[in-house]
């Protein structure tokens, strides 16, 4: 309930219900579940087999989450060996987005700093607590779905199937991800990924292929710029991704909620200025730290760089290629993001107005201890829950002799189940 940075959750009857409108999908409460009662919304290695043809669109994460005996190539083996038909390796993607951010910036009027849209969570984030932002967010495709797109248009051509029956499945780094596949933002429209599944749901099956069943896997002899071509692909889940990419531009990279929040606050007061560019991330030190990976991040990070230490800044092919697609692809074809009118504060601005002099006037009146035992993590949140009708003086226990009754008595129902 406190870990929550948006106060989404409330504990009713002894059970924590979380409420839908105020949730930005971040995940912390996955991550702090005692009992693990929370589990991520991906899908299973079973689940993606309904396709006829399967294809693996791994995050550039995974790729640091294995020794460095381990190559690219033995990985790629790996995921075929857990039933993938082929393995999607998104870099030409990755180089077409930055090209397609870097224009962007370029020929934006409105008001600054755009946004990058990379991390569903700060999507959300902005939808849920900062709407006036919203326009600054840059509505461009991630990389995954490019290549969802590429992959059903190819493996369609080349099987001679409907492109239905083609799952493009994203091997996520974080829960969030998940979640914006299976209910993309509002005003996104459904994308071309059939699923996803979290890396720590492949990660001992890539393992187990490469150290156990390695006779019945390709003897992977193909060099690591074959695969990945350049450092860009790697560079794309660190914080900084996009420092090279944007040169010359005023950019902020910010990684954790809470440091983005303090940010995105003085944007909204009006304290932060001279900024072109803000590349935001809900993860301490990016995507490597995702609630679905299995390592240590600094660990990943570090097998990360010592991996783009060995490709080139640029591939020649991939330039190449980045020129040949770049004008035949629809980078902006998503609705722009909209406001959540759900969690917005409706009503007009005098009755918002006055529901916020309410719950100050509340405020005066509790005790300010923030225990919790209301059901709400905090003081503020009651009061501002109580202005909106959505909860009553009486579930603070210092107005309430039964509430501390019933409190009681579901603790001592609860310690009988063991």
């Amino acid at each position: 309930m406190r870990a929550c940075p948006t106060q989404a959750i409330r504990v009713r009857e002894g059970k924590a219900q979380v409420i839908s409108e105020k949730c930005i999908d971040c995940g912390h409460c996955l991550k702090v579940c005692p009992s693990e009662a929370i589990l991520p919304a991906t899908h299973s290695l079973k689940e993606v087999r309904n396709f006829k043809y399967k294809v693996a669109v791994p995050s550039p994460v995974l790729f640091g989450h294995f020794p460095m005996e381990v190559s690219a190539a033995h990985i790629v083996e790996g995921l075929k060996s857990l039933g993938f038909d082929s393995v999607w390796l998104f870099g030409v993607e990755v180089a077409l987005i930055n090209r397609a951010i870097r224009d962007y910036v370029e020929k934006w009027k409105g008001r600054f700093p755009l946004i990058s849209s990379t991390c569903p969570v700060i999507v959300r984030l902005i939808q849920v607590s900062y709407p006036a932002m919203i326009e600054q967010l840059i509505p461009i495709y991630p990389p995954r779905e490019l290549a969802s797109r590429q992959v059903k248009l190819r493996f369609s051509k080349e099987q001679g199937i409907p492109e239905d029956d083609i799952g493009a499945i994203y091997i996520t780094s974080c829960q969030a991800k998940s979640t914006s596949i299976l209910e993309p933002a509002e005003g996104v429209r459904r994308g071309n990924i059939g699923g996803s599944i979290g890396i720590s749901d492949v990660y001992n099956g890539i393992l187990t292929a490469v150290y156990q069943h390695h006779k019945k896997l390709k003897e992977p002899n193909i060099p690591l710029q074959d695969l990945l071509h350049d450092t860009r692909i790697l560079q794309w889940p660190l914080a900084q991704g996009q420092r090279k990419n944007l040169q010359g531009y005023r950019y902020m990279s910010l990684t954790g909620l809470s440091n983005i929040i303090r940010v995105f606050d003085d944007i909204e007061k009006g304290k932060l200025r001279n900024i072109d560019f803000l590349e935001c991330y809900a993860c301490w030190a990016g995507c490597v730290n995702g609630n679905l990976t299995v390592d240590n991040f600094y660990v990943t990070r570090h097998r990360l760089l010592r991996s783009m230490a060995e490709l080139p800044e640029k591939d020649p092919w991939m330039e190449s290629e980045v020129e040949r697609r770049y004008a035949q692809e629809n980078f902006y074809g998503r609705v722009d993001i909209k406001l959540d009118l759900a969690a917005s504060n409706r009503g007009h601005i005098k009755e918002r107005i006055a529901r916020i002099k309410k719950a100050e006037a509340v405020l005066t009146t509790l005790p300010g201890l923030d225990c919790g035992l209301c059901g709400a993590p905090n003081c503020r949140t009651l009061a501002m829950d109580i202005a909106s009708g959505d909860s009553q003086m009486s579930e603070c226990i210092f107005y309430s002799e039964d509430r501390l009754d019933k409190l009681r008595k579901m603790h001592l129902k609860y310690l009988s189940l063991f």
